[in-house]
């Protein structure tokens, strides 16, 4: 009797045992089915993420940041700010510079600060910091001598600094080469150009000659903050091991007990769009029994190749919600994990691109197009020329009616003025009104910086030496090629002169021409006139910045105070 009251016992017991697995299993597979469905709903949209040279797409309503961007040993920096506030910004970081002392004291002195000169760009670049020192090569000593350099630019309401810690001073016009090739982009724009993607822009091909290219994106789900994915494209190659033979070597270190603790759920080769990489999938029960996730996804690359860089994916799932916190139980059900890591990682592949640009090519600078319009209180959407739509016969605008409004400003209400009556005139009384609708503003003229005046008269090109037959010569120089003055003029286009006073600006020569001297200003003295002659000339460099070929064209020299803009095409017959 007594053994039989034992043995019902046994099976009470055993029967309750297995009454909570089948609850915990039921209530596992409850929640397998819910979270399966939030992350089928959560992808249902997604939304792709230039990283580098590749995409990824991401849920909708992912939390996307991009950092470590660098290109060719430069890290590179992006700050959303006004065209003021960045040329305030570089005026304090030129003077604490200068502030540091001498470049040859070991203070870490300016050493050159240089003007970039890039069409619709500005900013400066400063060298810095000379460091001299030696290195010990077993009983040889080897002399070493280093700088810093930064670049600053803005563009289109947007700041980027290129920046090496241990560089050269020629790597300042390695930077220089570089920013020659910066393109914005809006924040979730997909360039269908060839080139390097970062944050806000895309450096786009042909780029200089270069080895390195770094970028990594990381994703974080509002809803499951223990949830976070980082996807990083770097230089390839290398002679590490791999992600599996890396696996194999930690497991083999490991105790029993740790042993015990990890699930790999999957350890394979598998192949992404072409990207034959190694696939890592483990789930862990970490020491206060929570239950967590490590997913990896890598591709080796190829050692100096951009084109073929190493790539790699990872998602943690039961990341602590305070920083060096205890692990804590994954928010979604290990299902959905897989589920949402085969949703992004299925994704990764080389950015489609059309061809790339055909040489000497121009762009529209980036931005609002010709013919976009805003009203008054309205920002200012592009640094341009802006004409209202306001005045007429006998009502002029304060200002005229094109005028120059910068990036981020807030467009004007027009200010009217009506023509003087007699009285008014001897009263010295301008009347003016105000229009009692908004004044609307039309995007006339893209020009990054205002139009200025010229006033005296520019050197004009020489005629071209005895012998020259511009029918029958060929172009012999590229976009981008310098030209001295007094050198004849090997391609017809728009030639910008290097000097940053100089008047002359950009200007169009024949093929053949002799090229100018570059015409500058004398500042006035104490009373207001020049001590001297009231303008210099002076050698200068001529940059080709884009050919146009017409024969049938001659450059027309304007007379003294004729009013030509400088940086304007010349007259042409």
């Amino acid at each position: 009797m007594k053994r039989l009251r034992r043995r019902g016992w046994r099976e009470v017991i055993v029967l309750l045992a297995a009454l909570v697995c089948a609850g915990s299993w039921a209530a596992g597979q409850v929640r397998s089915m819910r979270d399966k469905s939030e992350v089928a709903k959560m992808t249902e949209k997604m939304k792709s993420v230039c990283v580098g040279r590749y995409l990824v797409d991401v849920p909708a309503q992912a939390e996307v940041s991009l950092s470590h961007e660098m290109i060719d040993g430069f890290d590179v920096a992006t700050v959303d700010e006004s065209e003021a506030a960045f040329r305030e910004r570089l005026a304090s970081r030129e003077a604490d510079l200068e502030a540091r002392g001498s470049a040859s004291d070991g203070t870490g002195g300016m050493v050159e600060a240089v003007d970039l000169r890039i069409d619709a760009m500005v900013g400066r670049t400063f060298v810095f910091g000379r460091n001299r020192g030696y290195l010990m090569k077993g009983d040889q000593r080897i002399e070493d001598e280093f700088v810093s350099v930064e670049a600053h630019a803005h563009i289109g309401g947007l700041s980027f600094m290129l920046a090496m810690k241990y560089a050269n001073e020629a790597d300042a016009g390695r930077a220089a080469a570089l920013l020659t090739r910066l393109r914005p982009r809006g924040q979730e724009e997909i360039p269908a150009i060839p080139g390097f993607c970062i944050g806000r822009a895309i450096f786009a091909e042909p780029l200089p000659a270069h080895r390195t290219e770094h970028a990594a994106m990381h994703v974080r789900l509002p809803d499951h903050p223990d949830v976070a994915m980082a996807f990083v494209s770097m230089p390839g190659g290398g002679t590490d091991p791999d992600l599996l033979a890396r696996s194999a070597d930690t497991d083999a270190s490991d105790t029993a007990v740790d042993a015990l603790r990890v699930t790999k759920l999957r350890a394979d080769k598998r192949n992404i769009n072409g990207l034959a990489g190694e696939e890592l999938l483990e789930r862990f029960r970490e020491l206060n029994f929570a239950t967590t996730f490590a997913f990896m996804w890598e591709t080796r690359g190829v050692d100096d190749d951009p084109m073929r860089s190493f790539l790699s994916l990872e998602l943690q799932a039961g990341i602590s919600p305070e920083p060096g916190g205890r692990p804590a139980d994954a928010s979604l059900h290990e299902d959905a994990v897989v589920a949402l890591w085969d949703s992004v990682a299925s994704s990764i592949r080389v950015r489609p691109t059309g061809p790339l640009p055909a040489a000497g090519s121009s762009t529209e600078p980036p931005g609002p197009k010709l013919g976009t319009t805003a009203v008054a209180g309205d920002m200012c959407p592009q640094s341009g020329w802006w004409q209202c739509r306001e005045g007429g016969p006998g009502l002029d605008v304060h200002g005229g009616q094109v005028q120059y409004i910068r990036k981020g400003e807030r467009m004007p209400q027009a200010l009217l003025l009506p023509k003087q009556t007699l009285w008014q005139k001897v009263r010295r009384v301008q009347p003016s009104m105000e229009s009692p609708r908004l004044t609307a503003w039309t995007l006339v003229d893209k020009r990054m910086r205002p139009r200025v005046t010229s006033v005296v008269s520019l050197a004009a090109a020489g005629p071209p030496p005895a012998g020259f037959d511009a029918a029958t010569a060929e172009p012999r120089a590229a976009v981008g090629a310098y030209v001295r003055t007094g050198e004849t003029c090997p391609a017809s286009g728009w030639w910008r002169c290097e000097e940053v006073h100089a008047l002359d600006g950009t200007r169009w020569f024949a093929r053949g021409s002799v090229l100018p001297v570059a015409t500058f200003q004398v500042p006035p003295g104490v009373f207001g006139k020049a001590d001297g002659p009231e303008v210099i000339q002076r050698r200068s460099l001529w940059l080709l910045m884009r050919q146009v070929d017409a024969p049938a064209m001659t450059q027309a020299t304007p007379p003294s105070g004729a009013g030509l803009p400088l940086g304007e095409p010349p007259m042409l017959a």
